[in-house]
Formats: C-alpha cells, sequence, structure tokens
C-alpha cells in the first residue's frame, strides 16, 4: 500500500490565537471572572453592602454559582467575602474593573459615533469586546474618538469620576432638571428611554408625582404629551438641576 505524501505546510497559526497559548494566557482571568469583578464593582456604586444575593439577581445565576465564583475572586486576590457580611472588591479587583469599565465605554462610543449603530444596542455587543482589548488599543480608540468624557448613555469613560448628578426619583414636584446618564443598559430598557425621550442632554421638569405608587409625570424637552414612569424607570435616570448646567464653565467632549 502507497503511502500518504505528507505536504509541507508554510501558514502558521500567529502565537497568541494557538488554543493552547490563549488558555494559558486566560486561565488566571477568565470572562467570567472579568464580568463578575465589575459587575461587583457596578453594585458597589449603588449599594452600601452588597450580597451574594444582589450579585445573583445582577449576574442573573444562581446564588450557588455565585458562591463558587467569589471563591475564585478570593483566590486570586480580587474581592473579599465574609459570609453574612457582604462582599468588596480589593483595590486589585477595583483596578480591573476600571479598566473593564473604561474599555467598555469607549467601545460603546466607536460603535454608537463612528460605526453609528443604535444607541440602545451596542452594550451587550461592548459587553463581549471589553475582554479582548489591551490597553495600547483602548488608548487608540480613546485617540480616535477625540477623547470623550462619558459614554453614549452618559456614565464617565473613567468611573472614578463623579458628576454631582442624583436619581431622578429623588427629585420633587417643580423641579427643572436635565438628564445626564443612564445605569440600567439593557437593550429593551435604553429602547424605552429612547420611545420617551429620556435621554442624556435633555431637559425635563417633575410636574407632579403621586403620593403612593411613585408614578412622576414629566414635561420632556421636545415631546408635546407629558410622559409618565415609574420607580424602575426613575431609579435608573440620573440628572442634576438645570441651573447647575448652566452656571458650570463651558465643557467639550473632547480635549
Amino acid at each position: 500500500m502507497a503511502s500518504k505524501e505528507v505536504r509541507e505546510v508554510t501558514l502558521r497559526v500567529p502565537a497568541s490565537c494557538r488554543p493552547a497559548a490563549r488558555d494559558r494566557a486566560r486561565q488566571e482571568l477568565t470572562e467570567s471572572i472579568e464580568e463578575y469583578t465589575e459587575g461587583i464593582y457596578r453594585l458597589q456604586e449603588e449599594l452600601d453592602v452588597v450580597s451574594t444575593g444582589d450579585i445573583a439577581r445582577y449576574m442573573c445565576v444562581s446564588p450557588a454559582s455565585v458562591t463558587t465564583m467569589l471563591k475564585r475572586l478570593v483566590e486570586l486576590g480580587l474581592a473579599e467575602h465574609t459570609p453574612y457580611h457582604g462582599v468588596r472588591l480589593t483595590s486589585q479587583g477595583e483596578e480591573l474593573s476600571l479598566k473593564l469599565l473604561r474599555k467598555h465605554r469607549l467601545v460603546e462610543c466607536m460603535l454608537v459615533d463612528f460605526l453609528e449603530l443604535p444607541w440602545d444596542d451596542v452594550h451587550e455587543l461592548a459587553c463581549k469586546l471589553e475582554h479582548y482589548l489591551s490597553e495600547e488599543v483602548a488608548d487608540r480608540i480613546e485617540h480616535a474618538m477625540g477623547y470623550p468624557k462619558t459614554c453614549p448613555h452618559g456614565n464617565p469613560i473613567d468611573a472614578r469620576v463623579r458628576d454631582g448628578s442624583v436619581r431622578l426619583s429623588t427629585c420633587l414636584t417643580g423641579d427643572k432638571l436635565c438628564v445626564v446618564r443612564i445605569t440600567d443598559e439593557r437593550a429593551e430598557f435604553l429602547a424605552y428611554l429612547l420611545e420617551i425621550g429620556l435621554v442624556p442632554r435633555t431637559k425635563i421638569e417633575v410636574m407632579n408625582r403621586t403620593p403612593f405608587g411613585d408614578v412622576m409625570t414629566l414635561h420632556v424637552e421636545g415631546r408635546e404629551m407629558p410622559v409618565a414612569v415609574g420607580r424602575e424607570v426613575a431609579d435608573s435616570v440620573w440628572v442634576c438641576r438645570q441651573e447647575e448646567i448652566q452656571s458650570s464653565p463651558t465643557t467639550t467632549d473632547s480635549q
């Protein structure tokens, strides 16, 4: 039986794309670990104490899955977990989260402002891409986009920046406000806000709020009819007073 001819193949896959090399490079920080770390950071911004139940609801997973992942995060030095006393990121975990959020929000800017993808449909794609961008590539995107200060949803590129905004749900009848940022970035939620006009830099006025049920009636700039929103919306829309915008120094989105 004739032996098969062995052909010489000169083409080679780049070293970083070889399965074994890629697995070794990411064995410490997988996408799941990074997503959990970033998720805990986001929850820390919202809550005084972050519980395993909070993480499970945010990540849409079981409490058992959270417990397993927390053990891994503690082993990696990314988080501290004291049973019944909550979860906190370490300085290492916070540093990782800040890098991920920066990449995420820069990617959103690129997708919306450069590729002209829909404002309400880029968060999930950015969630996937953020894990594969180097700091150098993120720097290049930032430069190419003119050093934006916020993502399309109004959240600071540098998550440490405090913009002085408050939840819409804390405001009173008669308050004249300007939408600053949106913290719930689910596609269906953003699509709804776009439909009713509650997007960053839009001026609004609280016309009324019910004593029960927390329904707020708003006058939204550019719309003839009043808009009614419930607590879920009002908690995720952050605003500042119009006079604060008018009295603040003129700023631009780029350096």
